[in-house]
């Protein structure tokens, strides 16, 4: 049997992105203030959805941890 090492990066918290992006995907707003993001979709076309993604950054550059995910259907779910 043999030991495993394994090493892991420090953890850096995640900058959360958040976007209303309109029926082709095009973004019509983005931020990283969940409420700004609540009061956009309220004015935006019905059509439109939420997507949030997860951002690591040290102090020049900024890397998308993961994929998009679309939160659409849990606000609308929320606010009922």
């Amino acid at each position: 049997m043999s030991n495993i090492y394994t090493i892991h990066p420090k953890k850096s918290p995640l900058i959360l992105l958040y976007e209303v992006v309109d029926e082709n995907g095009n973004a019509e707003w983005g931020g990283n203030n969940a409420e700004h993001c609540m009061q956009w979709l309220s004015l935006a076309p019905s059509n439109s959805r939420v997507l949030v993604s997860g951002w690591e950054s040290d102090e020049e550059d900024a890397h998308l941890v993961g994929q998009s995910l679309d939160i659409t259907d849990i606000i609308k779910a929320a606010s009922l």
